[in-house]
């Protein structure tokens, strides 16, 4: 009986190029966050010689169009048209670190072969506006409580982990392990809370609640700033099992 390959299958998608990898004495590899696909992992081969047309169209911290014949394990990249270079934060020391913290954190929420198109557009949108933003840390928390919610992890900032009852206004315990807030007199000597005054949590759930373009004209103050990234980054260590490595780069020039 004759035997058939099986086709391969040709797409052209939107991506963001999150990390790359010098792969052979030519070639590279890049991880890309698309649309439709999740998580892609490709091969760009020869981009690295002189010649080479994909060369001075793709790197981290790029939108681009991409042309990728799939593959069960690397998936090859034929060809590429840049959408957005994102020059202006590359270009500064401060914007490109905020920018690798994001890249980071939506590789962690994402899954290759599984489609979100919500957290590709959500950093898309969140890059387009990083060198637009005065306050940067504003956009990070927002970029952060959305990218939970988006990922199915949103936290409860309403009711009780432990009682179940709606929360009275006031200062609560947040629980990483329950993924929400807990009233005092209901809490356990097991957890390891983060003590949230009120002020902080009206401000997490405006976050999570609005769009952008109404975050941006918000004034919150550098304290209640500090408290949701205390939330958030603990938060986000408990459900993913490991820290952010571009945390470091971050705080060193910031």
């Amino acid at each position: 009986m004759k035997a058939y390959k099986r086709r391969k299958k040709f797409i052209q998608t939107e991506a963001i190029a999150l990390k790359v990898y010098d792969f052979g004495d030519a070639d590279r590899i890049f991880i890309f966050l698309t649309p439709r696909q999740g998580i892609i992992k490709v091969v760009a081969k020869g981009i690295r010689k002189p010649k080479s047309k994909m060369g001075g169209h793709i790197d981290v911290l790029s939108k681009i169009n991409a042309y990728i014949s799939l593959n069960d394990n690397l998936s090859n990249l034929s060809q590429v048209e840049t959408i957005e270079n994102y020059k202006n934060i590359k270009e500064d020391l401060t914007l490109i670190s905020v920018g690798f913290y994001l890249l980071e954190l939506a590789e962690k929420f994402s899954v290759e072969n599984d489609p979100n198109n919500d957290i590709y557009y959500h950093l898309s949108l969140t890059l387009d506006n990083i060198d637009k933003t005065v306050n940067k840390d504003l956009l990070m928390r927002w970029f952060e409580l959305n990218l939970l919610s988006l990922s199915g992890f949103l936290p409860d900032l309403y009711n009780c982990q432990i009682s179940g009852n709606t929360l009275p206004e006031g200062n609560h315990l947040f629980s990483s392990i329950n993924g929400g807030l807990v009233e005092r007199k209901f809490s356990t000597e097991t957890d390891n809370y983060v003590q949230v005054d009120k002020n902080s949590i009206k401000a997490m759930r405006f976050l999570i609640n609005n769009e952008w373009n109404k975050v941006s004209k918000s004034n919150f103050t550098v304290k209640n700033l500090e408290k949701i990234r205390e939330v958030t980054k603990k938060y986000i260590q408990t459900i993913t099992q490991s820290s952010i490595n571009s945390e470091k780069f971050l705080s060193r020039v910031n």
